[in-house]
């Protein structure tokens, strides 16, 4: 491997062009009129002879009779984050129903997946998904907007108590696990290194811990009962107080100042002293002890994006005022 430093040169005014050298195009059986692809990543421009020519993965799983159901969940989301085209899952006897349930239910839980085709021994499934036309940024706002829309109905879920609005809260976190496995999958087989790739990742895992948090205070509500306005009223108001934290850390994520950035990481003393002010009141109430500990894990973790961002913001930026 060689590298060369050729100038860019400007030609009619708005179009810049760069030389090629000798010996590359001759070695690929180049010349005047060859077609060339550039791929794009960030800042890195890659340059193939001729046209794209996109080699498929295909990727197999062969499984036992003994899988458990959690098991091939977990080993298909996998397979899925490290990229393929063609996933082949089959068994050398004949797949189990249970097998077949999980797989079908793993293609509602991850983007562009979809059976391909099936028969008694093996499952072929196609990602049907050009991630081009979903960029990393466009999923890591919906994101965004689907955590911040389930914590806001889950303020009210505390205040109403009404069983279907919180299993709908309960049902939404497969969603933001869409999104999650599908950054992951696009930063891994981008093969691109960065660190604002890597800001990227970071951000969208700690998405991903807030809004089981959120589904947490859920379960709290189903399995016990809040049985005064007192107690609805202290937890609503701390999940206020959180929800603005939400609301400014993730929109700081896109794009913020330093000064508002350490004003949000410096709310971890306030989110400690509401904790300690609540525990102090000696409730002897499980569920608003649970409540008020998944809150608390919400803030620190949004103290953490503005932590995050302040890192992504001097990594982008050569020159810092503070």
């Amino acid at each position: 491997m060689t590298n060369e430093s050729r100038r860019v040169q400007l030609t009619g005014g708005s179009t810049f062009i760069v030389s090629l050298p000798q010996e590359w195009i001759r070695k690929n059986g180049m010349g005047k009129g060859s077609l060339v692809t550039m791929d794009i990543n960030g800042d890195n421009l890659t340059i193939y002879p001729g046209e794209e020519k996109k080699k498929e993965v295909v990727r197999t799983m062969e499984i036992s009779s003994s899988v458990t159901d959690d098991f091939l969940q977990r080993s298909m989301i996998s397979i899925y984050i490290s990229g393929f085209d063609t996933l082949i899952i089959k068994s050398s006897t004949y797949l189990s129903q249970g097998a077949r349930d999980v797989v079908k239910k793993f293609t509602r839980l991850v983007m562009g997946v979809e059976i391909f085709e099936e028969s008694a021994r093996s499952i072929v499934l196609q990602n049907v998904l050009d991630s081009s036309s979903f960029p990393l940024s466009n999923a890591l706002k919906r994101m965004i907007m689907n955590v911040q829309n389930m914590f806001q109905d889950t303020i009210k879920a505390v205040e109403s108590n009404e069983i279907e609005l919180i299993e709908n809260i309960i049902s939404r976190d497969d969603e933001v696990d869409r999104y999650h496995f599908y950054i992951m999958k696009e930063i891994g087989t981008q093969h691109v290194e960065g660190g604002e790739l890597t800001f990227y990742l970071i951000f969208s895992r700690i998405l991903e811990r807030i809004a089981d948090h959120s589904v947490n205070i859920c379960i709290s509500l189903k399995n016990g009962e809040l049985n005064s306005s007192e107690k609805k009223k202290i937890l609503t108001d701390f999940m206020r107080f959180t929800n603005e934290l939400l609301q400014k850390s993730t929109t700081a994520f896109m794009g913020a100042d330093l000064q508002t950035l350490n004003e949000i990481v410096n709310s971890k003393d306030g989110i400690k002293e509401i904790k300690s002010k609540i525990n102090q009141r000696k409730f002897n109430d499980v569920t608003v002890s649970s409540i008020t500990e998944e809150i608390t894990r919400i803030g620190l973790y949004l103290t953490d994006i503005a932590e995050i961002t302040m890192d992504r913001y001097i990594y982008r930026n050569q020159t810092v005022r503070i």
